[in-house]
């Protein structure tokens, strides 16, 4: 008889704090470089462009996890979760101690007292992914389309321009956040001036009677949703940059230059900051109230030609519907006339003024049949006029 034998195992020494700690970041380095779009679907970096202290920006672009970049910067793990993630919907202005991250959809920019760091973000394609494979580009490389926009932007943090060349210097952490700022309402601005003039062209070529007025009325419900889109962005800046005008502490940490010199701000000395951010904070509610505007000129639009298709449309389902009531009334009418085609005795053959009362039968039974069908769609009308002035009622 065999015996099992029954092998004692022990537990192995545990590990120490520090290994432990040791591989949580490593974990949570991994998470965070983990592939969250498809800017990470390759080697889990991040193209990055650098602007040094006179705000010229490097050429050479480096690539970087976003461990390397929090280490760097000094930032947490949870600031860093969503700098590659292109999304509509992502706007934040964070204030650390030593570094401002600031990220309006596309745009995320790390700034501190001496430099600013630019994540390049690139723009999904759909058709043409085949095309940029077989041509061996890089998809980590920015596009030469984007040079504008970084020598713009180094424009704008060089130094004061000639219309604030009598204005104090601000700080180079504000240039870099007004930069910003300028870009990303520039880019709204713009879009709303395309859509706005796409939207109103559609809604002039609305015609009844074109023929393609359902495609017409498609057409337009797709530019006024686009610039409903826009209003959307251009509200969450406004929304992200009040939060920020509303904190104190935030306005007052922004001046990180003065930090590093070891004059910190006090909690009501942000003057200047607050001035900036009210500045661009009516912008871009002014772009919320135009894009409101235009979405709700473009909407009663809308909302009109539709009306007048609908009354066409009834007007032509009424045509059809009495032209089948005249059609059953005289198909009434020859039927009875049928029945005298049939070659069988009816007696009348032989009567004078059998024709004559036939023929009278048949148009009387025709005008019967009509005029209670048309007695019918009338009442119909009627029915269908009074329930559309009360649902008129109820909406004023």
């Amino acid at each position: 008889m065999q015996y099992a034998v029954r092998c004692l195992t022990y537990p192995a020494k545990r590990a120490s704090s520090t290994q432990r700690i040791s591989s949580d970041t490593d974990l949570i380095d991994g998470a965070l470089d983990a592939s969250d779009s498809s800017l990470n679907a390759k080697n889990g970096k991040i193209t990055c462009i650098y602007f040094d202290k006179s705000g010229r920006f490097n050429a050479e672009h480096r690539q970087l996890t976003k461990a390397e970049i929090g280490e760097q910067f000094e930032l947490r793990h949870r600031d860093l979760r969503d700098i590659d993630l292109k999304s509509e919907a992502v706007t934040r202005i964070l204030v650390r101690p030593t570094t401002i991250l600031l990220q309006f959809f596309q745009l995320c920019m790390i700034i501190q007292a001496d430099e600013a760091l630019l994540i390049y973000n690139q723009p999904q394609t759909s058709g043409d992914s085949d095309n940029d494979d077989s041509n061996g580009a890089d998809d980590s490389s920015p596009r030469k389309d984007d040079s504008e926009f970084y020598h713009e932007f180094e424009k704008r943090m060089s130094g004061p321009t000639i219309e604030t060349a009598d204005v104090p210097e601000l700080p180079y952490e504000l240039r870099a956040v007004e930069a910003a700022l300028v870009a990303v309402l520039s880019v709204l601005r713009r879009d709303l001036i395309d859509a706005r003039h796409k939207a109103e062209e559609s809604a002039a070529s609305l015609r009844l009677d074109s023929g393609l007025a359902a495609v017409g009325l498609n057409l337009v419900f797709d530019r006024t949703r686009r610039l409903s889109k826009i209003e959307q962005k251009a509200r969450l800046v406004r929304d992200t940059i009040r939060e920020v005008l509303d904190t104190d502490e935030d306005l007052a940490g922004m001046y990180l230059s003065d930090r590093v010199a070891g004059r910190p701000h006090a909690t009501a000395d942000h003057q200047e900051a607050e001035y900036m951010l009210e500045a661009y904070h009516k912008a871009a509610d002014t772009l919320v109230e135009s894009a409101q505007a235009a979405v709700d000129v473009l909407r009663r639009k809308e909302n009109t030609f539709r009306s007048s298709l609908a009354v066409q449309r009834n007007q032509i389902m009424f045509l059809e519907a009495r032209i089948a009531i005249h059609t059953l009334g005289l198909a009434a009418g020859t039927m009875a006339a049928g029945l005298f085609g049939m070659n069988l005795l009816n007696y009348l053959e032989d009567a004078p003024q059998g024709f004559f009362y036939v023929t009278g039968a048949c148009v009387v039974l025709s005008a019967l049949f009509s005029m209670h069908g048309m007695r019918s769609l009338r009442r119909i009308q009627t029915l269908k006029g009074i329930q559309r002035s009360r649902a008129g009622g109820r909406r004023i």
